[in-house]
């Protein structure tokens, strides 16, 4: 069984190897991703959320973006077992993010997750802070906006709905072993 005290999330060479973990029950998976998710990524994007030397993300906006994206880049390959990057990513969002996002996944794709992580632009989107934000996921003039707290909790959410299936589904298990297998070969 993985000892879970002896794993720093943000140091992988203290993550299991992939014999040692493809051994274990879905249960026991689904807790070292909450782990890896709920102690390292979503604590690293609260905290910048959060900022205050940042109030309102102020000039940290594309900063929280990108990590957000990255996080649902990086969990839909796990979800999927690898993949081809865009179906994955908006995969992701149909299948675990409030039906409110359905048929916007692929504007988020392009206009959050490429633009904004490769080009480091927001020509055809836009971003807030506040939370609730009645804008969150409109599109005028063909600008989506998204309000960054709204789509953190969605995505925090979409996680947790991940998590409660990784416990109980082999499919799920085995997409989750598949892509870990592939970036664990050291």
């Amino acid at each position: 069984m993985i000892d879970f005290n002896k794993i720093i999330y943000s140091q992988t060479n203290t993550w299991p190897n992939y014999d040692d973990i493809a051994k274990e029950s879905n249960f026991v998976i689904a807790e070292f991703v909450k782990q890896i998710y709920i102690f390292g990524v979503f604590v690293e994007i609260n905290r910048l959320l959060t900022s205050k030397e940042y109030p309102n993300c102020g000039g940290i906006g594309h900063v929280v973006l990108i990590s957000i994206c990255s996080a649902i880049d990086s969990l839909s390959a796990y979800a999927f077992g690898g993949g081809n990057v865009g179906g994955r990513f908006t995969g992701f969002i149909s299948k675990y993010f409030p039906n409110k996002y359905s048929g916007k996944e692929q504007e988020i794709y392009k206009s959050f997750r490429c633009d904004g992580v490769h080009g480091w632009n927001l020509h055809k989107s836009s971003i807030g802070p506040d939370v609730n934000d009645p804008r969150h996921l409109s599109i005028i003039n063909g600008v989506i906006f998204i309000s960054l707290y709204d789509f953190f909790n969605d995505f925090s959410k979409a996680f947790m709905q991940y998590y409660e299936i990784l416990k109980i589904d082999d499919h799920i298990k085995n997409n989750f072993l598949k892509r870990y297998k592939d970036i664990k070969k050291f």
